[in-house]
Order: C-alpha cells, then structure tokens, then sequence
C-alpha cells in the first residue's frame, strides 16, 4: 500500500465511524466494555494493556482519550524495521520538546506478546534512553490484534510483515491520518505538530 493510499485509508475509516456512531466496544474473548464517549470509539479498542512499567492501562481511556498520540507497533526480537524505527523516533520525541509529554504522546505496541512481558519491553526501553511520555505495551494476543484491525494496519499472521507506517492524530478533534515511520526527524516531527492544535493550523 502506497503513502497516499495508506493515509487516505485511515482517514477514511475514521470518517466512516462518525457516521456510523460509536458502538459497544468488545474485546476479542467476547468481554462487553463500557464504549468510550468518542465518536471514533469502535476503531480505538479499549481492552487492557500492560505497560513496561508493569502497569495496567486501558487502550483509549489511557493512551488515547483527548491526547495528540503517535502510534507504532514492533516486537523486541525484531532484528530490521523496528530497531531503526524505534531510534527514528527516539530523535522525533527530541524534536518535539516541550511537547512531548506535554500535549505529544508516543504509544508503541508489541506485536509479539507471548515474548514481550513488561520487562522485556522496559530493558528494551532502557536500551534507547526513552523518554517520559512514551509507552510501551503488551497485552493479549487476540486484543492486539483487535486494535490492529480497528486502525486498519493489520497486514497479516507473519509479525515479521507488521507495518512500517506511524499512526498519528489527535483525538479530540479526531484527526488522523498515517506516514512512513522510516521518513526523516525532522519531517515526522513537523506533521505531527500540525496536528496539536488544527485551529492553529487553519483546521
């Protein structure tokens, strides 16, 4: 899938939930959850993740309700895409400064939960030097999945094939649209600042 195409594909599975109305969200064991007031709600499932910090959070409520979020998924062991993507966006969250864990956050997902648990994901955030106001998650494999396929970017069963695009929007004025995340700092840093505040912006 080409850049535009990706880009166009987000937004447009975005438009089509304000037409349709938030729903009850479900996870994937058949678990009724109480939907979350956006209008956006059935494409951000609120199962329950855990963080690196051994922290329980809820998919919306937590990483994604009224913030400006900037969403990637990857897996610990992943040896091409994810090493480089996760350094990319180490300079990304320096660029953004003061905003980030401000009004900017960063939400990486494992897409390997069996092997990822909160502490291998916190030694693999110490490796990088994150930064507060970015967060890496693990949870179960089908509820990863399910938020996988409610953003639209679950390629296929082969986590090796996971996707190299950046999620990225603001919820509260539910905008949201997706870019390489291999594009360069500087350029990755300028869109999503677009983004914090769309009235700025002319939106």
């Amino acid at each position: 899938m080409g850049t535009r195409n990706a880009v166009l594909f987000v937004c447009g599975v975005m438009v089509a939930a304000v037409a349709g109305g938030a729903r009850p969200v479900t996870s994937a064991a058949g678990q009724a959850q109480s939907a979350p007031s956006s209008r956006l709600a059935r494409h951000f499932p609120n199962v329950l993740l855990r963080t690196q910090d051994n922290r329980d959070v809820r998919f919306y409520d937590d990483l994604v309700k009224g913030k400006v979020v900037l969403i990637n998924f990857m897996f610990t062991t992943c040896t091409s895409l994810c090493p480089r993507s996760t350094a990319n966006l180490v300079k990304v969250q320096e660029l953004l400064g003061d905003h980030a864990d401000r009004d900017v956050f960063l939400v990486s997902i494992s897409v390997d939960p069996d092997h990822d648990t909160p502490a291998v994901l916190k030694r693999y955030a110490e490796r990088y030097h994150i930064r507060p106001g970015w967060t890496f998650v693990t949870g179960k494999r089908e509820d990863v999945d399910l938020i996988r396929r409610g953003l639209g970017v679950r390629d296929n069963d082969d986590r090796s094939q996971h996707t190299g695009m950046l999620i990225y929007g603001n919820e509260a004025f539910g905008r949201w649209a997706s870019t390489p995340v291999m594009q360069s700092p500087a350029t990755l840093a300028s869109i999503v600042l677009r983004v914090v505040d769309p009235r700025a912006n002319g939106g």
